[in-house]
């Protein structure tokens, strides 16, 4: 079995077992990625940190359900 686990099931973890090895590891996948596209888009690095910071709250939180219709990058975006 491969160590790498998908972005669906990483999130289903997330979500049913507050699985934070799998939180971690989204981060990582996604957090660097929306970083630079927020760069893009806004001039205060503070800023973008926040909303990086939000945005991945509100994923450990609940609060955003992904429903398994598309990419994750997009959803997170």
């Amino acid at each position: 079995m491969s160590g790498t686990r998908s972005d669906g099931e990483l999130l289903r973890r997330i979500a049913a077992e507050r699985d934070r090895r799998a939180f971690e590891e989204l981060y990582r996948r996604y957090a660097p990625w929306l970083a630079a596209r927020l760069r893009g888009r806004c001039a205060d690095p503070a800023t973008v940190d926040d909303v990086v910071q939000e945005t991945f709250l509100a994923v450990w939180r609940g609060k955003a359900v992904y429903r398994e219709d598309g990419d994750v990058a997009g959803w997170l975006w």
